[in-house]
């Protein structure tokens, strides 16, 4: 079977967001290598198809990665085997294994759901034409890291088996065109249109909306002329870039190494103190940390609090910088990211302050869609006039 995918895939030090054909993806952003699949007994091979994320093993072919078995997010997670992933403010994404496995093996396992869903039959080979837009952080973004990313996806095809039980499907994968962005700045996108093209609307700007009285029937369209001032806060870097329009302007390049990760790395510790283990990876923490109806879920604020705050300060001063470097010449603040829902009740006093101090306007956006704006910006991204540009100038040149 052959399928063409459009991929947004938002590679987070936390947690892995993709939008692949259409589908949303969210898994722990961590593999493991393994010897051996993780299945004794026959299981039915269908059984596996339709929670394919939750429970993914794959053997990787190809080029741009080890060699080998993975288990991956989720799965790998729980695993209790030994954890690879991103080390916070200390790996560059584009040299590292694991963004290229997790791509590989998300894309391989939407292929066999879709032929599964088209045939009711599990195919034995699929092959996959993926176009992506991807994303690294703003502090490592150049034109020399870009490529080098790109080209781990773009320079060979792909061979990943996935593993239902003992049944093998063998999915090559080749990607006619990759690019990769600036992190934060796809937003750009995410806060003008939905998926269907049209002006986003909806919840998402219910409580911007009220707190400035604006007409019920807001939309995105109030976005597409306005100089933005993104705060994007992740596990291992918060990035600051602005925006006017659909532009990104360069000369306001600026991202930190200060996010949720690295004060759940200072907290760790005391965390599993308190809960009487000798270790515990940070992705547990932050599980923990995101479901109030945990049993640890009190004990993981109360250690989390203080380092919490310290980021927030941090954070606070590289906004207040970028702001003096752009002589407040910016319409709004937009909030988002992993760790912004962390940091809500302790730092969006300081940007409402400084807001009104100012004279700007704050759009914090809302829990539900935090985490999701980067992967829906790549997605909406990949599938526009401007993507489809880059890659037919690409394509004249080879």
């Amino acid at each position: 079977m052959n399928f063409h995918f459009f991929v947004g895939n938002d590679n987070g030090n936390s947690e892995h967001d993709l939008i692949i054909d259409g589908r949303w993806i969210a898994q722990p952003n961590v593999n493991c290598a393994v010897d051996e699949l993780p299945w004794s007994e026959e299981q039915q091979p269908e059984s596996f198809v339709k929670q394919l994320q939750e429970q993914l093993v794959v053997t990787i072919d190809s080029p741009a990665a080890r060699p080998g078995m993975y288990y991956i997010g989720q799965f790998a997670l729980e695993s209790g085997e030994l954890l690879d992933n991103l080390q916070i403010g200390i790996d560059l994404k584009s040299d590292m294994d694991l963004p290229v496995v997790n791509t590989l093996a998300q894309i391989a396992a939407v292929a066999v759901q879709k032929a599964y869903e088209e045939s009711n039959h599990i195919a034995e080979q699929i092959e996959v034409e993926a176009d992506m837009a991807t994303a690294l952080p703003v502090t490592q973004h150049t034109d020399e890291t870009s490529a080098k990313f790109e080209r781990r996806f773009t320079s060979s095809p792909h061979h990943v088996t996935v593993h239902l039980g003992t049944r093998r499907v063998a999915v090559r994968i080749t990607f006619p065109f990759v690019k990769a962005v600036p992190e934060a700045t796809p937003v750009i996108f995410t806060l003008q249109k939905d998926e269907d093209g049209k002006w986003r609307d909806g919840d998402i700007f219910q409580q911007f909306a009220a707190s400035y009285g604006m007409d019920k029937k807001f939309n995105g369209s109030y976005f597409k002329d306005k100089r933005i001032l993104h705060v994007d806060i992740g596990d291992g870097s918060t990035e600051y870039p602005i925006t006017e329009g659909n532009k990104f302007l360069r000369q306001f390049v600026h991202g930190s190494h200060h996010g949720a990760g690295y004060a759940i790395e200072e907290a760790l510790d005391d965390f599993n103190r308190l809960i009487h283990l000798p270790n515990s990876p940070r992705q547990f923490f932050s599980d923990v940390l995101k479901n109030p109806h945990h049993k640890y879920y009190a004990r993981a604020i109360k250690t989390v609090k203080r380092p919490l705050e310290s980021q927030v300060k941090q954070i606070v001063q590289h906004v207040k910088r970028q702001l003096t470097k752009s002589r407040n010449e910016v319409d709004l603040i937009c909030v988002y990211g992993g760790g912004s829902i962390l940091m809500r009740s302790s730092l969006y006093p300081h940007l409402h302050e400084l807001c009104k101090e100012r004279e700007l306007q704050l759009l914090y956006i809302p829990d539900a869609y935090a985490v999701q704006m980067n992967a829906m910006g790549l997605n909406a991204f990949v599938r526009g006039k401007i993507y489809e540009g880059l890659k037919s100038k690409a394509m004249q040149t080879v």
